[in-house]
């Protein structure tokens, strides 16, 4: 794919996203899905650019949380213990996530930990939804010399966002939208110019 046709899809792709996708985040004990466990989740749903509706919970990993884990995260383990289990929700958060364009910052993370819990519990698969990275957007948008790193806490802070990366997933899921109406702006700006 040539360069200027990669770049007409990743537009489209935001552009698609922003009118109906769901803007996904997940808290871990680690980083590995097949052994580390989901401990917060949130969904947020956007139609038109604007949230309308959102899914978030704290599970219980069933495990006790690594001291790492819960300075980054402010999380405890009397907390987590209180929550239910990732099974019992995760018929709910699938069904938050079918027909729409799901996106995150490192999407594929989120949704291999929450396809490695669904296997892991025995649940109802998730429907297969089209997905859209914003690491990867913000890679093909905004100059390294601009951010330096693309951390979604990079980029909020350097791109000047309204919400701001915590290692808490409401947060998380907010300053992506953040990001992703960032992004599109480049794109719509650039095409734009190209015009002229």
């Amino acid at each position: 794919m040539n360069p200027r046709s990669a770049h007409d899809e990743l537009r489209q792709s935001l552009r698609r996203s922003l009118r109906d996708c769901v803007v996904v985040d997940c808290e871990t004990t680690g980083l590995d899905p097949d052994n580390d466990r989901i401990i917060e989740v949130a969904a947020l749903r956007v139609r038109e650019g604007r949230p309308v509706a959102l899914f978030h919970r704290v599970v219980d990993p069933r495990r006790p949380l690594p001291e790492f884990i819960t300075s980054l995260t402010g999380l405890t383990d009397q907390r987590v213990r209180q929550a239910p289990p990732v099974g019992d929700i995760l018929g709910d958060l699938s069904a938050f996530l079918s027909h729409h364009t799901v996106v995150g910052h490192n999407v594929s993370f989120d949704l291999a930990f929450i396809d490695a819990e669904i296997t892991t519990t025995h649940s109802a698969p998730r429907a297969a939804s089209l997905s859209l990275c914003t690491a990867e957007s913000a890679r093909a948008l905004v100059p390294r010399s601009r951010v330096g790193r693309y951390r979604l806490n990079t980029l909020a802070d350097d791109l000047y966002l309204d919400h701001r990366h915590s290692h808490r997933t409401v947060s998380d899921v907010l300053a992506t939208l953040d990001l992703l109406h960032y992004l599109s702006g480049v794109c719509e700006a650039e095409q734009a110019d190209a015009s002229l």
